[in-house]
């Protein structure tokens, strides 16, 4: 049987250039003279499950009793032996086929019960029935993976169940619902990258009902499924142990195993196998997760209308520093509320002062995630943030500024969006370039400036640590932004998107953010609490300049 805990399957990559298949228990084989770096696995998407994997078991069989033991571990950690006595223990319950329990795969699911499909339906991006019943798979092509090897059907597998999508009537979502976006903070090293987003035992309990100790408790395929046939069904977090967490199965799914006599390659990563795998049984209403769940790998936002914590998901327009607040920072106005991952808090506000000496290490957020409209998945994001360390006085002052720069950045964007639309259409045109021109425009904004803003982060930390004003590097930043966001007009608005551009249209359009985006815009001043000018220019005397002109 192949096993997850004890065979070679995680592609990864070593700190050397070398690459290799390692079991779990191998994270911190060389650790001294050629550390394990990153995975490398055949798409993205899959790196972010297999992660999510290595931290969940490492929470699941050897979680540190306190902050102190987590300190000790993460200088010196265990060694492979040490890991594999831990995992050992749960070894019964991570094989991926056989004929009794299996890896998180339906245990009564079979052909009397279960649908065929082809394997490649395990894909998230792959198109699904109704787009082949209509014939509209023009982007990703029916019939391009046929048949997959153990390794990447465990990693589809895995990706699918941790992410799963609305898939049509009583398709159940995952425990963050469909396409969570997950962050993590990454150190060195991939030992460090795990253990730095693995909780105390006593923290992680309080996610779930710890009395729930059976081992179909932790992980549903021990056990006969929970099924939601019917209303009322829901599966809580006080019905299951917290470590379900990291192993929620809302997918009721059967690998269909095949040998061939002659080794053929894998659709995915072109390994040569005689053991491979072109289809897997499934039936709808399966583990219908609901309630108020909260995964400590994925930030939450407070849903106005309900008042309860939802996760955030993966959205149009990649991640970058427009995402810092919620990802890294709170986000506390009356009328929007987020809050970082658990991983994440936990980490800025007990671990990084302890890790932090002479010799700082680069610490960063891992932010990654489908954008998904319901059932089909628009596209795979993921982007890494700096996570600045600063003594604690000074931090709230530093969040504060970061807060008024973000969002000052955002106002300008906006406003870039506004004037192209008065550059390039009359005010009563119907004409419309569409939802993804201004999404360009926008990305690039952010994309352009990002640089930027890191560099200005560090700035502002010196600042408050040698005790300088802050005007200059907010006015820097304003000067930053403004620029960007003039040079993205001036290409836009003449770069022959429609043939009918009136020259008098783009200069009054082009005035008007410069007054906009100067440091006499009375709301710039006000939201980078800059000294107020002898004039200020108002939103309302822009108008009315626009009227006379």
């Amino acid at each position: 049987m192949f096993n997850l805990l004890t065979d070679s399957w995680i592609p990864v990559s070593r700190q050397s250039g070398k690459q290799e298949y390692i079991s779990p228990n191998g994270i911190t084989a060389h650790y001294t003279d050629d550390p394990i770096v990153a995975l490398n696995a055949p798409r993205p998407d899959f790196n972010g499950a297999l992660v999510q994997f290595l931290v969940g078991i490492v929470q699941t069989a050897c979680p540190p009793a306190n902050e102190s033991e987590w300190r000790r571990q993460f200088a010196n950690p265990p060694s492979p032996d040490d890991l594999k006595k831990a995992f050992g223990q749960f070894t019964h319950a991570f094989n991926l086929d056989g004929d009794g329990p299996r890896f998180m795969q339906d245990l009564e699911l079979d052909e009397k019960t279960g649908e065929l499909n082809q394997i490649d339906h395990l894909l998230m991006e792959m198109p699904g029935a109704q787009t082949l019943d209509k014939n509209t798979d023009h982007f990703l092509k029916r019939d391009t993976v046929k048949r997959i090897c153990p390794r990447c059907c465990a990693m589809a597998l895995l990706t699918l169940q941790t992410n799963a999508p609305s898939g049509g009537r009583g398709h159940r979502t995952s425990i963050r619902g469909g396409g969570p976006l997950t962050t993590l903070v990454i150190g060195r090293n991939l030992w460090e990258t795990i253990w730095l987003n693995v909780l105390t035992k006593d923290v992680f309990l309080r996610y779930g009902n710890a009395d729930k100790k059976n081992d179909s408790d932790i992980f549903p395929w021990m056990g006969p499924t929970r099924t939601s046939e019917k209303k009322g069904q829901e599966t809580t977090s006080q019905h299951v142990h917290p470590l379900q967490l990291y192993w929620g199965m809302p997918r009721r799914i059967r690998l269909e195993s095949g040998r061939s006599p002659e080794k053929k390659p894998c659709d995915l990563c072109e390994s040569t196998e005689s053991d491979l795998t072109a289809q897997y049984r499934d039936k709808s209403y399966g583990i219908n997760y609901k309630g108020a769940w909260r995964h400590p790998l994925t930030p939450y936002f407070v849903d106005e209308k309900s008042g309860e914590y939802q996760p955030k998901h993966g959205q149009s327009g990649g991640i970058s520093y427009r995402n810092w607040l919620g990802l890294v920072q709170n986000i506390t106005e009356k009328k929007y509320r987020a809050e970082p991952a658990v991983v994440i808090h936990t980490f800025r506000q007990e671990r990084q002062d302890a890790l932090s000496g002479k010799n700082e290490i680069p610490f960063r957020l891992w932010a990654f995630g489908y954008d998904m409209d319901n059932m089909k998945a628009c596209g795979w994001y993921e982007g890494t943030m700096p996570l600045i360390h600063l003594e604690p006085n000074l931090r709230p002052e530093y969040g504060l500024v970061v807060s008024q720069m973000i969002k000052t950045a955002s106002l300008i964007a906006s406003d870039v969006r506004l004037c192209l639309k008065k550059a390039l259409f009359s005010p009563n045109s119907e004409v419309s370039l569409g939802k993804s021109f201004f999404e360009t425009v926008d990305s690039r904004f952010w994309q352009e400036t990002e640089p930027q803003f890191y560099q200005t982060l560090t700035d502002l930390k010196n600042a408050l640590e040698t005790r300088q004003p802050l005007d200059d590097i907010k006015l820097r930043w304003l000067a930053i932004i403004s620029s960007e966001g003039e040079r993205l007009f001036d290409y836009y608005s003449q770069s022959n998107q429609i043939s009918s551009v009136s020259p008098r249209r783009i200069a009054l359009a082009r005035r008007d953010f410069r007054m906009f985006s100067s440091k006499s815009n009375k709301k710039i001043v006000e939201l980078l609490d800059l000294p107020k000018p002898e004039k200020t220019v108002s939103l309302k005397s822009r108008s009315a300049s626009k009227k006379k002109t």
